[in-house]
């Protein structure tokens, strides 16, 4: 296939050389000033101001998407069936559009599930705040605070201790770059070539055998690594062991292999039976440990069309463009439906018009928003069921011998224990499409596939439960359609938590309503 006379192939790998090739000469004669000892955008992007101005466009928090854009609003408030699903969660607390990588540490810094006390105050009264590991994929300082603290010292020290470190060795800077996702992410000092720096990702990459390499973090071509600097935080992970330490679940997942949810579903099961990582939270209502997947882009574009056709995140969401007469690679990071050039310079042999490319991106994202919810209904159904059947098996003689509340509910947990799983796997299917930032768009048949498994274990989980239960005699009517619960209010109009939801979103919401 050709496009303007190049292959696709050739073409993406050009586009992924245009950087280097606009680098001017001044810049590579002057590349000893940059060190990853301050990887500020004030140090590094002293020679690129027009790469600099592309990136503080991300300040603009004034174009949202149906399900996404770089505008914050509270989900809850668009989604309050979400303060039942995550419940016991801090993100059943708050949880906010994020904003783009000019927010990334500022968006962390602010949010309620970052404040000890406001989590304290509202029920979850172990929480102790979150921990360095945090910080890993949100601040630019990573790789040298890795390199003062060590690796466990840095993931398990508190989040705002590693905080007031950094305000204390290099100054405040929260409301700028200073603290945030900077250049040295992405790029070599000396050269501006492109490397991964994210230690957990290289070493969940090697655990699948791939190659480490020292100055690049993973050896890999230009296309690849188009593709690690992005995917090295956009992942799911969790924290593990007494030291907190930030671990992706890819043991199961082979090499140059798309992944597949039950890749990830057995990694979490080994680390249940071997009592290495049991669950991220207990539910409230059902007390089945739960999962809580984070932003597993990395996992589900692996399945999409787009990877096997040999596209990168970069292509997608870093087009080449044209900035003060200069061909240049926008870093100013977004969703490629604000223009669709990102789009265009791969459909453009097609007779594809921008509305038309912009319907079936719409199609695909408001499908995936139904079986979105078609799984939480399902979800909810399971979860009021337990929560009835809990509650009458707490009158039955045999639990009410049990005198210590704790005992009762674990020995309760363990009668109904087939359902509790049940609950556990489909949530975790659910959240893995929910938390993924494409609705749909990186691998729609993988994220319906996924939906509809949650679902349909979200309903073997009311006939498991209704086996235990009858056992001891408890009978219940099967929910159909769980109950949402109402929006929480609006805490702080106009800041990142609290805020309602754009028109747009809720727009696209009233189109795609479940009946």
């Amino acid at each position: 296939m050709k496009i303007a006379g190049l292959t696709r192939l050739s073409l993406l790998t050009v586009c992924g050389l245009l950087f280097a090739h606009h680098m001017s000469l001044s810049a590579y004669e002057k590349a000893s000033t940059r060190s990853d000892a301050d990887p500020t955008i004030k140090s590094w992007g002293e020679e690129y101001p027009l790469h600099v101005e592309m990136y503080m466009e991300m300040q603009d928090t004034s174009k949202p998407t149906e399900y996404g854009g770089n505008m914050p609003y509270s989900k809850l408030i668009r989604f309050p069936q979400l303060t039942e699903l995550w419940g016991g969660y801090a993100f059943a607390l708050d949880f906010n559009e994020e904003r783009g990588h000019y927010y990334s540490q500022i968006d962390q810094y602010e949010t309620k599930r970052n404040d000890k006390e406001f989590l304290n105050a509202h029920g979850l009264k172990k929480f102790n705040g979150q921990p360095g590991a945090c910080m890993n994929c949100h601040s630019g300082w990573v790789p040298e605070l890795v390199r003062e603290m060590g690796w466990e010292n840095f993931n398990r020290t508190p989040y705002w201790d590693t905080v007031d470190k950094l305000k204390k060795d290099h100054g405040e800077g929260i409301h700028g770059s200073e603290m945030g996702s900077t250049c040295a992410d992405c790029h070599n000092a000396d050269d501006m070539s492109l490397r991964v720096t994210r230690p957990a990702y290289i070493n969940a990459m090697a655990g699948r055998g791939y190659e480490t390499d020292k100055r690049f973090g993973l050896k890999a071509t230009q296309t690849e690594m188009r593709d690690h600097v992005c995917k090295q935080c956009h992942v799911e992970y969790y924290f593990l062991g007494k030291d907190k330490v930030l671990t992706f679940p890819w043991a199961n997942w082979p090499k140059d292999k798309p992944l597949k949810i039950e890749m990830v579903e057995e990694y979490y099961d080994n680390a249940y039976e071997s009592g290495s990582f049991v669950a991220d939270w207990t539910h409230a209502t059902t007390k089945a440990p739960m999962l809580k997947m984070q932003h597993p882009e990395a996992e589900m574009t692996s399945s999409g069309r787009h990877t096997r056709d040999g596209v990168s995140c970069v292509d997608c969401h870093m087009p080449v463009i044209e900035k003060s007469g200069e061909k240049v690679t926008d870093h100013n990071i977004r969703s490629p439906l604000h223009d669709l050039v990102a789009c265009k310079q791969c459909h453009a042999h097609s007779t594809q018009s921008e509305d038309e490319i912009r319907k079936m991106v719409a199609d695909v994202q408001r499908h995936t928003a139904q079986e979105l919810h078609q799984a939480e209904l399902a979800i909810l159904a399971l979860i009021n069921d337990i929560a009835e059947v809990r509650s009458d098996l707490r009158m039955h003689e045999q639990f009410m011998a049990i005198k210590s509340p704790e005992e009762q509910q674990a020995a309760i947990s363990k009668a109904i224990e087939p359902a509790l799983m049940m609950h556990r796997r489909a949530s975790m299917r659910w959240d893995f499409v929910g938390a993924e930032n494409s609705t749909g768009i990186h691998s729609p048949r993988e994220a319906w596939r996924i939906l509809d498994d949650a679902a349909d274990q979200a309903r073997q989980g009311q006939l498991l439960l209704n086996e235990a239960a009858a056992k001891y005699g408890v009978k219940f009517r099967m929910t159909s359609k769980g109950p949402i619960p109402a929006a929480p209010e609006v805490l702080h109009p106009g800041n990142i938590v609290g805020a309602p939801p754009p028109d747009i979103a809720l727009n696209a919401d009233d189109r795609c309503a479940v009946p």
